[in-house]
């Protein structure tokens, strides 16, 4: 496990070429409103899904994860668009995504608090209780 705080996961959904290492990476990272040095973890899968790349970082540099699937490709309804674009995934799918497991979320469970952080959570089938 690497010694960061993940914030959120990214996953980058253009095409974007593999030669590219630390430095081409970042910039990827910056054009999707990411910033690896702040949390976000970047996942970037290659086109032809044998390979994906995770980049995150901290306040001394960055970790870049490479993961090659030998025995075959990421089963993934991924398409790859032109343009530069992401989505958030949440760190279970990325635990998925490395494994090489096929995963497909067409809706997610409400959020059960909703407002600011440290807001008092009541329960509405029953008494409030203290989160």
């Amino acid at each position: 496990m690497l010694p960061v705080m993940i914030r959120r996961v990214v996953l980058a959904t253009h095409k974007v070429d593999f030669r590219k290492r630390f430095d081409g990476l970042l910039g990827e990272a910056y054009r999707l409103g990411a910033d690896p040095y702040a949390g976000d973890c970047i996942v970037f899968v290659k086109r032809d899904r044998r390979e994906l790349r995770a980049m995150v970082g901290d306040s001394l540099g960055l970790y870049l994860v490479n993961r090659r699937f030998d025995g075959g490709s990421l089963r993934t309804l991924l398409a790859f668009a032109e343009d530069p674009s992401c989505k958030t995934i949440s760190s279970g799918e990325l635990t998925m995504l490395l494994e090489g497991a096929t995963f497909t979320v067409h809706s997610r469970a409400r959020k059960w608090r909703e407002g600011a952080a440290g807001a008092s959570a009541v329960n509405p089938s029953g008494p409030p209780f203290a989160p």
